[in-house]
């Protein structure tokens, strides 16, 4: 059972929204025929990539702004990690066939745990990782079904 207050209704409601670029790409690399599904793969991967660099942005974000709390290391902890989001989601989009999906499913799930360290410091509010363990698991899901739709095409 979750404890704390519940995650705001205005974050629920767009961190949902979030996930649709994810939910439209998905669907189009399915139901999309030669260029069209290729768009929706492309989508997905991009827009991927794109949600590791604002979520990397989020934890330089966080670590500035408590710099303050945190001692020297671990101030220096989350400002290194902070940059690796954007560099994995960038190299996932050189990748060919399912990789870059491969490599963002578990860059996703890395910054998850980014999360909970975060939580952990007290550095974020305890809804975070309530939030962050739904739309991860959004994410990896269109993730995993995007690069088997690319398997099935033959790419």
């Amino acid at each position: 059972m979750r404890r704390g207050p519940p995650i705001p209704p205005a974050v629920v409601w767009l961190g949902g929204t979030g996930l649709l670029p994810f939910l439209a790409g998905t669907t189009l690399a399915w139901v999309g025929d030669g260029a069209a599904a290729e768009t929706g793969r492309f989508a997905v991967l991009t827009y991927g990539a794109v949600i590791l660099s604002f979520l990397g942005g989020i934890v330089w974000g966080v670590a500035a702004a408590e710099t303050h709390r945190l001692d020297r290391d671990g101030s220096v902890e989350l400002f290194a990690l902070s940059v690796l989001p954007p560099l994995v989601g960038w190299s996932a989009l050189f990748l060919h066939g399912p990789h870059g999906f491969t490599l963002l499913g578990l860059a996703f799930l890395g910054q998850l745990a980014l999360d909970k360290r975060m939580r952990d410091l007290n550095l974020v509010p305890p809804w975070w990782i309530g939030l962050r363990l739904v739309l991860t698991t959004g994410v990896i899901l269109c993730l995993a079904l995007t690069a088997a739709a690319e398997l099935g095409n033959g790419v």
